[in-house]
């Protein structure tokens, strides 16, 4: 009797043990530059699953050639090894020379974002991301690129979007499109020290963002124009994503950028916190601009799950 009593007890502890651990995870996501070979993408996702970690998300975009790969897991040692798999597969496959899209990008590798889900704090996000910036600074077997971190993984907390203008980001396009590493932000990268690796870019390669945050919902609002030129629609699309953003004026926590896509221009939103401006907000939000400016919201989406949902996911079978 009284082994059976330890042996449930034994048993009560370990299911309360899970339950608690289920409660508690971190995601990462992993952006990388190729958008359209399937196959490859599907073996960087491979590449992360095989280390123990849950494949949460998969989103390719093909006009950006850009694609999200989504791990997580209630052990930061298994989400860590599975980080640095798909960061060294696609380093060891994709080549930013050759590379041409409508997205900015620093890198083959461009951004690792990790998010601390449940009862995880950004402070332990921000250790890992810390980490894996290490990692990937001096990596080995593969290639060593500039990491450079933001976030809860450094002590200043710097912003992201801070840091990618500090890096020329957001410049250095013709027409609408990013082709290789430019000069203009390779020159940036060279100015700034980065917080791990080389200081000199690789053109193959590039340089990478890692950092730590809340959880960051990536919305995108498709936006057309009857008979207007190209660079007619970018510029009126560009006012709107300006003042629906944060710093153009707009509602707190919006970050924006107007990108070309397939059948017109995206607003690309990034909502810091959902609890202040909700998407229903900057949707609304966008439509009126849009109105002002004779032009018409086609479609809007997510490109990603829901933390919660992520949070299910991470739990072991």
């Amino acid at each position: 009797m009284t082994a059976v009593r330890a042996a449930a007890s034994a048993a009560a502890g370990a299911l309360a043990r899970s339950t608690v651990a289920a409660r508690r995870a971190i995601a990462a996501h992993v952006y990388v530059s190729e958008g359209r070979d399937a196959a490859l993408l599907a073996d960087l996702a491979a590449a992360g699953a095989a280390t123990g970690a849950r494949l949460a998300n998969e989103f390719a975009d093909v006009a950006y050639h850009r694609a999200g790969i989504t791990l997580t897991s209630v052990e930061d040692g298994v989400l860590e090894a599975g980080v640095v798999a798909v960061c060294h597969e696609a380093l060891r496959r994709l080549d930013l020379r050759s590379h041409i899209a409508s997205h900015p990008r620093l890198g083959t590798v461009d951004h690792v974002a990790l998010n601390p889900l449940g009862e995880a704090s950004c402070e332990e996000a921000g250790e890992l991301a810390a980490r894996l910036g290490r990692r990937l600074g001096g990596s080995r077997p593969g290639p060593a690129v500039p990491v450079y971190l933001y976030g809860a993984a450094r002590a200043d907390g710097r912003p992201l979007d801070e840091l990618r203008r500090h890096l020329g980001y957001f410049g250095g396009a013709r027409g609408g499109e990013w082709a290789g590493l430019s000069e203009e932000m390779a020159a940036a990268i060279r100015a700034l020290a980065p917080d791990f690796g080389p200081r000199e870019p690789d053109p193959r390669h590039g340089a990478v963002v890692i950092g730590a945050v809340p959880w960051v919902h990536n919305y995108n609002i498709l936006v057309t124009g009857t008979e207007l030129s190209q660079d007619d629609l970018m510029a009126r699309c560009r006012r709107v994503a300006r003042a629906v953003s944060s710093r153009g004026g707009g509602p707190p926590a919006v970050q924006t950028m107007a990108l070309l896509h397939e059948r017109g221009v995206e607003v690309a939103c990034n909502l810091l916190d959902v609890s202040r401006t909700p998407p229903a907000e900057v949707l609304a939000r966008v439509e009126a601009l849009c109105a002002e400016e004779f032009l018409t919201v086609d479609s809007h989406y997510f490109t990603n799950k829901r933390p919660d949902e992520v949070l299910v996911l991470a739990t072991p079978p």
